[in-house]
C-alpha cells in the first residue's frame, strides 16, 4: 500500500490527510525543483459559479496544505495550480484547456460540468493530457480506457433514489424540466428509466437552452403540462423534476407566477444542493420553501479536512460549500502525491501512480475508490432540502439496503416521510445517539458494514443475523432518543465503548482476519457490557453482605 506519512513527520495543518494512511510515500530518484505546475479549470463565473468560487477557494487551501507538506518532508519543489475560469461555458473550456497545454501543464483539476468535460476530452486525449473532473457526472462520458478520471459518482447511482422518491412520496406523474446539455439528458434518462421500473409515468417535460436567461416560455409550458396531470391524477401524485444549475434561481422567480407549480413536491438533482444563490434570492427562496423540493447529492465521509476546508470557507464566504469544493481538495492533492510518487508531471507518469496512490490516500472526502471507468464507487448519499433561506440536510440514502432515513424534517417532507417505512441497513441507534448520520462515529460504523463485513460470507451472514434482531428494537429505541434528550445522551454514553471496540475492525483485510478481529471485538464487548456489570453487581453485593454479617453480633446483643 501507498502511504502519505513518513516516520517523525508531524504536519499540524494536514494531519488529518495524513493519519489515515500508514507508510512512507514511495518517491522517484529524480529530484524535482521550483515551481511543479498543474491546471484547474474552475466555473467562477457563468451557470456554476455558485459552486466555483467554493471550489476555487478550495484549490488554494489544497495548495497551500500540500506545499506545506513538501516542507515537512524536505522537498525542493513546490506545486503550483494553474486556475483557468471556464464561465461554465464548454467552448470557453476548450480554449482554457488549450492555453493550459500551451505552458506545458499535462495533468489538469477539471472540468465541474459534464458539458465542458464532453467538449474538451478529445483534445485532452488527442494531446496526451490527464484530467481528473470534481463535478461532471453525465453517465454517457463513463469511457474505460481514456485519459479522464471522476472523483463523484456518475448520475447512474442516483436511479434507485429518484425511484425511492417519487414511490415513497406516492407520485404516479413526473413532469420534467432541464437544461439540454450532456449533464442534464443524462439526469433525466436515468430518472425516466428508473421510474419507469415501478409504473411511473413521466411526461416529455420542458427542455431548455443552457444559455437562456429568462425562463417565462418555460414556466408557463411547465404550468400547462403539470395541471394536465394534477386534472389526471391529483396534485398530491404529481412531482416535477428539475436538472438545472444556478439558472434554478430565473426558473424559480418565472415558476412563481403560476400557483399550481408550488402546489405540487419539486425533486431537484445533485447540482443544486449547497447553491447559494438559489436560497440567497427571496423570491427563489420562498418558492422552493413552499414546493418543499427535495435535492440529492453524493455523501461523502467528513473527514477532520473536510471538516477543516469546509469551515475555512463557510468563514470566508458565509455559507457551507457544496461537495464540489471538498472533491477539488482531494483531486490537487491526488495529484501532487502522483507528481511526488513518480518524479514527474508527465500526465504518463501521473496516470501510473495515481491508483497507487488512492490505496492509501483518505483526504477530505474520505477513501477515493474508482471503477473501470474512471467514476467514483458510489456510496451513500444525502437527501437536502430548503428552509428559510438555507438548504438543510433532511436525509439519507443507503444502497445496500435500498433505504432511506429520514432524520431531519423539512417543511413539506410530511408525504414522504408518511410513507417511507423504518430503513433496512441504517445505523438507527448511532444516527439518533449522534444526531446525525454523518458524524463520525456513524461514518465509522456505516463504512465498517459496507465496506468490510458485507463484503465477505461470513461478514454478510452475520449482518443477515445481526439484521433480524436489530430492528426488532432499533426503531423504537431511536424514536425515544428523539423525544428524550436526556435517553439520547444516556444512549450515547453506553454505546460509546461499543463504538471505540468495533474500530479495530477497521484492520481487517481479510475473510480470516474478519473472523479473528470479530471474536475479539465481541470478547470485549461482552467484557464491558456483561462481566463488567456482573463483577461490579457482585462487588456490591459482597460488600453489603460482608456489612450486614458485621451487624449481626450487635444486634443480638
Amino acid at each position: 500500500m501507498v502511504g502519505l506519512r513518513r516516520s517523525g513527520i508531524v504536519l499540524l495543518a494536514v494531519a488529518a490527510v495524513l493519519a489515515s494512511a500508514p507508510g512512507a510515500l514511495a518517491q522517484a530518484d529524480t529530484d524535482l525543483q521550483g515551481r511543479v505546475q498543474i491546471g484547474a479549470l474552475v466555473p467562477v463565473t457563468g451557470d456554476g459559479s455558485g459552486h466555483g468560487v467554493d471550489i476555487r477557494m478550495s484549490i488554494g487551501i489544497a495548495e497551500d496544505d500540500f506545499n506545506m507538506y513538501l516542507e515537512e518532508i524536505g522537498e525542493d519543489w513546490t506545486l503550483d495550480v494553474v486556475v483557468e475560469d471556464t464561465g461554465t461555458n464548454p467552448a470557453v473550456a476548450l480554449e482554457k484547456l488549450t492555453d493550459l497545454r500551451a505552458k506545458g501543464i499535462e495533468a489538469v483539476a477539471g472540468t465541474y460540468s459534464s458539458a465542458e468535460l464532453r467538449n474538451v476530452r478529445g483534445y485532452s486525449d488527442s494531446n496526451g493530457m490527464m484530467l481528473i473532473s470534481f463535478g461532471s457526472t453525465a453517465p454517457s462520458l463513463a469511457i474505460p480506457g481514456d485519459n479522464v478520471y471522476r472523483f463523484i459518482p456518475n448520475d447512474l447511482s442516483y436511479g434507485p433514489l429518484y425511484a425511492k422518491l417519487f414511490e415513497g412520496a406516492g407520485v404516479t406523474n413526473v413532469v420534467p424540466i432541464w437544461r439540454g446539455d450532456a449533464w442534464g439528458e443524462g439526469v433525466i434518462a436515468v430518472a425516466k428509466e428508473s421510474f419507469a421500473d415501478i409504473g411511473g409515468v413521466m411526461d416529455e417535460g420542458v427542455r431548455y437552452n443552457p444559455e437562456a436567461v429568462e425562463f417565462s416560455v418555460e414556466a408557463a409550458a411547465l404550468s400547462d403540462l403539470v395541471g394536465r396531470h394534477v386534472d389526471e391524477v391529483g396534485a398530491d401524485k404529481v412531482a416535477v423534476l428539475q436538472a438545472s444549475f444556478n439558472e434554478a434561481v430565473n426558473i424559480a422567480q418565472s415558476a412563481s407566477q403560476y400557483d399550481n407549480l408550488a402546489e405540487v413536491r419539486w425533486i431537484g438533482s445533485n447540482a443544486l444542493v449547497g447553491d447559494q444563490e438559489i436560497v440567497d434570492d427571496p423570491l427563489s427562496s420562498r418558492f422552493y420553501d413552499d414546493a418543499g423540493i427535495i435535492a440529492m447529492q453524493f455523501a461523502p465521509t467528513q473527514t477532520p479536512t473536510y471538516q477543516r476546508v469546509s469551515s475555512s470557507i463557510e468563514n470566508a464566504h458565509g455559507s457551507e460549500p457544496a461537495i464540489y469544493a471538498m472533491l477539488a481538495y482531494d483531486v490537487v492533492w491526488a495529484f501532487g502525491l502522483s507528481i511526488l510518487a513518480g518524479g514527474s508531471a508527465d500526465a504518463d507518469s501521473i496516470t501510473r501512480e495515481l491508483p497507487g496512490v488512492l490505496e492509501g490516500y483518505e483526504g477530505a472526502t474520505g477513501k477515493v475508490e474508482l471503477n473501470e471507468a474512471g467514476d467514483r464507487i458510489v456510496g451513500t448519499q444525502e437527501l437536502w432540502s430548503t428552509e428559510d433561506g438555507e438548504w438543510v440536510l433532511v436525509g439519507s440514502y443507503d444502497p445496500v439496503s435500498d433505504s432511506i432515513t429520514w432524520f431531519a424534517e423539512a417543511e413539506g417532507d410530511e408525504e414522504i416521510e408518511a410513507e417511507e417505512p423504518a430503513p433496512e441497513g441504517g445505523c438507527l441507534v448511532a444516527t439518533a445517539a449522534y444526531g446525525t448520520e454523518l458524524a463520525p462515529q456513524v461514518q465509522m460504523l456505516r463504512e465498517l458494514r459496507d465496506g468490510m463485513l458485507l463484503q465477505t460470507p461470513s461478514g454478510s451472514s452475520f449482518m443477515a443475523a445481526f439484521n433480524q434482531v436489530y430492528y426488532s428494537f432499533s426503531p423504537a429505541v431511536a424514536d425515544l432518543q428523539r423525544e428524550n434528550p436526556a435517553f439520547r445522551e444516556l444512549t450515547k454514553a453506553a454505546i460509546a465503548p461499543a463504538v471505540h471496540i468495533l474500530g479495530v475492525m477497521s484492520h481487517a483485510d481479510s475473510e480470516e482476519s474478519v473472523i479473528l478481529l470479530g471474536i475479539v471485538s465481541l470478547g470485549a464487548m461482552a467484557g464491558v457490557y456483561v462481566a463488567g456489570p456482573s463483577l461490579a453487581a457482585y462487588a456490591v453485593y459482597r460488600r453489603s453482605r460482608g456489612a450486614a454479617m458485621r451487624e449481626r453480633p450487635a444486634r443480638r446483643a
